[in-house]
């Protein structure tokens, strides 16, 4: 694998690693009210899901390539994710943004 496929594979990975933090934000949002065996049924298959998408964008982008360092940015972009939501978005009054 060249160079170039591997830091555009790393960068889809911290992307991807900031949208499966957005998704698991919402997957909690939605199964808020549901019985504790069902959200944890919910939140297997979800997870699976999330985990079969990543393999078959890494065969779409590198041939199904897999090394420790993808993970690695896929967790580096979740707490990404988290920072910009409690340090940035969590400042931004969206009611005000809206209001005419």
């Amino acid at each position: 694998m060249t160079s170039n496929m591997q830091l555009l594979t790393l960068f889809i990975s911290f992307l991807y690693g900031i949208f499966f933090y957005y998704l698991t934000c919402l997957n909690f949002k939605l199964i808020d009210n549901i019985k504790i065996i069902i959200k944890h049924v919910i939140t297997f298959i979800y997870v699976l899901d999330i985990a079969i998408i990543y393999i078959i964008i890494l065969y779409k982008l590198n041939k199904g390539y897999f090394h420790i360092y993808f993970i690695g940015m896929v967790f580096v972009g979740f707490f990404t994710g988290y920072i910009i939501r409690q340090n940035i978005l969590s400042k931004i009054h969206v009611k005000c943004i809206f209001k005419h």
